[in-house]
């Protein structure tokens, strides 16, 4: 009688989870949680194997071929590709596509010639230089990567949540299996670079089989006149968007910028751990829900602000529900469950991730509602909450560093601040949605 009961319960609760609007931003966001968590399986496994074959100077040359490549990449399209699903229209959105297609040809060209006639130096400036003989390379991957992330917008436009989660896991594949043949060959380390180019690229195949009717289909509606509007119309992005995501990026890494500078490597080394840890079930959970739920309000339009509201709420709602369990457990038995999962020296990385949870509750919430800014074409109200985020982040480890606090100190301090942050960001993000269609 027991397990009936039971079992109806959970049956009743998987069905409320995934009924309605907001059910359908679940049921990609399980999706396309799969194949990110296979590909991040797959990286997991792959590392194992890698270690063994490369030095850790060649893992030092692809930590940094990978970071200028993440900074490059939101430059090349000048973030034009994420309009792509606000047009009612495919025609227009295929237009968008024209528009990104060809800012990603010149913007690569242009970046390539800086990087080969002043890229010694430039490289140097930055203490990139081991990049130098690697220059080609680059440019190679921020295009291949940048083409990827033109088509994956349109697989978000068409909620192909499939055909997204199988590109995620060739991915992964591609550039585990090619780092590995390439580095037992000898190649070293460039074996590492090109399996990280190839990666990049995995998955364009998939993507332009499967969305090459629509092009074909959509592309007599492409006209420079028209391409020439949707500039203008969209130019919010390029001009808050973009800064907006690179503060993003800028206040996500500065916490383990700002440990290595005020504190020692240990330390810094348990707080690595702390975070990489935390960022898995957030790009489990929170990056798919994000892109599932931008789909759906996406193709509910401006113009059915009720319908929105609702399904906002209603995946705010389940997501709360959804990360509840694992805050709490970290908040209670993060410490001996790192000490037991990695040894007892990384018990303060378990304690920091204890404390860290705090806020990963409220990042959780906050995760898909930035894309109602987006929606109703609030680029700048966006950059303003990053230029927040990025100052609360360096103010906290500044005033713990100029009265001594410990580590532990300002971990609390910062989890503290970014909570309170991102309800402030989820709060205005909602109230951006309108009380009626006018």
């Amino acid at each position: 009688m027991f397990s009936i009961d039971l079992g109806s319960k959970v049956n009743g609760a998987v069905q409320r989870l995934t009924s309605g609007s907001s059910g359908r931003v679940f049921k990609g966001m399980a999706t396309l949680a799969l194949g990110s968590g296979l590909a991040k399986i797959v990286a997991l496994l792959s590392i194992q194997v890698l270690t063994r074959i490369y030095s850790p100077e060649h893992f030092g040359i692809l930590s940094v071929f990978t970071a200028l490549l993440l900074i490059l990449t939101p430059l090349v399209t000048l973030r034009y590709e994420l309009a792509v699903p606000l047009p009612s229209k495919d025609g227009t959105a295929v237009t968008l596509m024209a528009v990104s297609m060809g800012l990603l040809l010149s913007m690569t060209a242009l970046i390539g010639l800086v990087l080969w006639l002043a890229g010694p130096p430039l490289l140097a400036l930055a203490s990139m230089e081991v990049l130098t003989p690697y220059r080609g390379l680059l440019i190679t991957a921020l295009f291949l990567a940048g083409l990827y992330e033109v088509l994956l917008i349109w697989a978000v436009r068409r909620r192909a949540y499939p055909c997204i989660a199988r590109t995620q896991l060739q991915q992964s594949i591609a550039g585990a299996v090619a780092k590995i043949a390439l580095g037992l060959a000898g190649l070293m380390p460039i074996g590492l670079l090109l399996g990280q180019v190839l990666g990049a690229g995995a998955g364009l195949t998939t993507l332009i089989r499967t969305f090459r009717a629509d092009m074909q289909r959509n592309w007599r509606h492409v006209t420079f006149r028209r391409a020439r509007c949707l500039l203008h119309h969209y130019r919010s992005f390029p001009l808050y968007r973009l800064p907006s995501q690179l503060l993003q990026t800028f206040s996500s890494q500065s916490p383990l910028l700002l440990t290595a500078a005020l504190y020692d490597a240990s330390t810094t080394g348990q707080l690595g751990l702390a975070l990489m840890t935390l960022a898995l079930p957030m790009q489990l959970l929170g990056y798919t829900t994000s892109k599932a739920y931008y789909a759906e309000i996406a193709s509910l339009g401006r113009k059915r602000p009720a319908d929105i509201r609702a399904v906002t709420r209603s995946v705010i709602k389940r997501l709360f529900a959804l990360s509840l369990a694992p805050t709490l457990v970290l908040l209670l038995f993060g410490e001996p469950l790192f000490a037991l999962a990695f040894g007892e020296q990384w018990a303060l990385a378990g304690e920091l991730a204890a404390t860290l949870a705090i806020y990963l509750l409220f990042q959780f919430i906050h995760a898909p509602a930035t894309h109602l800014l987006s929606l109703f074409e609030r680029q700048r109200l966006l950059l303003m909450l990053n230029v927040q985020r990025s100052i609360l982040t360096v103010a906290c480890f500044t005033v713990a560093h100029l009265i001594e606090l410990p580590i532990t100190s300002v971990v609390l301090i910062y989890s503290v601040t970014l909570s309170a942050h991102y309800l402030f960001s989820l709060v205005t993000a909602l109230r951006v949605i309108p009380r009626d269609a006018r």
